[in-house]
């Protein structure tokens, strides 16, 4: 399984629901799957630029997060967007999970600005960054980031990945041990190669009409079912909207998604090559509607998948654990997949705490 991206559903498992939101294919990767909100800024591309993402605008908006926006252009004429909150220090870069974009730390990136520069990248494929028809691999997606960091001259960094990008901050500690000085996975450290997603999650409630009406009701709706303050910058960022504001689904195709699933799967991350300082920090669901908001209270026809549920976050804790014995390891209960949305505080004390130690020797 892999953590709470939206509930999308694995390819064969998915509910017949016409419209292909966030929330409707949240069941992704993990075993919860339970959310990537994804959001959009709104922000127009070239219309003749093939590989440019589609316009997600629903009428004007002003992102209200102190971020300016500029593009990097990896190999292979990519551009991927770069948000930049500012900050002195060391660079902080944060990396999203999958079917989010940088956006979806809009809220949490600015608590950091005091002592870092503050960054996150939007992979290709989502939100305003280029969407080519292929490059959807971990090992891409790796050597995105560090055609970026080369690009912006960030010779070392500390980096945090949420969800999938834990795959990404593995295995670029690994290629790139000397570009890297801290790593922070947030509900990330996970391989989904030694522990498969768990199959036969519920079904979501599918959205109404009502749900789909606006840019509000489509937010409300991904934040009931995600249980997570989903960012309206992320929103905006991964929707499609009518002129008349109507949100009409994601983006992204489903199939950028499952490639990048697949190459999670197909092997289990290089631990052992991660020298660095680590902290780690897991959602851990103590009851099922801490998982699946929409479950009633009173149904116990679920127990089988959550009691499977719990069991691959304690193996995924556990396996991260012995494969990287210096990390610090932390448990936040019923914090949501997003766990830097449910608890800000909690996790960005365990963050500077760890960020800010003296380097050890």
């Amino acid at each position: 399984m892999t953590p709470p991206h939206r509930f999308r559903l694995r390819p064969g498992v998915r509910p017949a629901i016409v419209r292909s939101s966030r929330v409707a294919r949240w069941f992704a990767p993990v075993a919860v799957a339970l959310l990537v909100a994804t959001v959009g800024c709104g922000r127009d591309q070239p219309a003749s630029d093939a590989s440019a993402a589609p316009l997600a605008v629903a009428g004007p908006w002003h992102d209200p997060s102190p971020h300016t926006q500029q593009f990097v252009t990896v190999p292979g004429g990519v551009r991927i967007e770069v948000l930049d909150w500012g900050g002195t220090g060391e660079p902080l870069v944060f990396l999203n999970g999958l079917e989010n974009t940088g956006h979806i730390f809009d809220d949490f990136a600015p608590r950091f600005t005091d002592k870092f520069h503050v960054l996150a990248f939007t992979r290709r494929g989502w939100g305003a960054s280029d969407h080519p028809a292929s490059g959807y691999t971990i090992p891409v997606l790796v050597e995105d980031v560090h055609a970026v960091m080369d690009s912006l001259h960030l010779a070392r960094i500390d980096v945090v990945g949420h969800s999938i990008a834990g795959q990404e901050l593995t295995l670029l500690a690994a290629t790139y041990p000397t570009r890297i000085d801290r790593m922070v996975y947030l509900d990330a450290g996970f391989d989904y190669h030694r522990h498969p997603i768990v199959a036969g999650w519920p079904t979501p409630p599918p959205p109404t009409a009502a749900d789909s009406a606006s840019v509000a009701a489509g937010l409300a709706y991904t934040r009931r079912l995600s249980n997570a303050p989903i960012t309206e910058g992320d929103f905006r960022a991964t929707e499609r909207f009518t002129a008349a504001g109507r949100d009409s689904g994601a983006m992204t195709p489903e199939t950028y998604s499952d490639s990048v699933i697949r190459s999670s799967e197909a092997a289990s991350p290089p631990f052992a090559r991660v020298h660095v300082p680590v902290l780690a920090i897991y959602n851990y669901p103590e009851r099922v509607q801490q998982l699946l908001p929409w479950i009633a209270t009173t149904d116990s026809s679920e127990s089988k998948w959550f009691t499977e549920a719990q069991g691959w976050w304690r193996a995924q804790r556990e396996g991260f654990s012995q494969a990287v014995p210096q990390a610090t390891v932390i448990t936040l209960p019923g914090a949501s997949h997003y766990v830097f949305l449910g608890r800000p505080d909690s996790v960005a004390s365990a963050m500077r705490t760890f960020l800010l130690a003296p380097p050890t020797k």
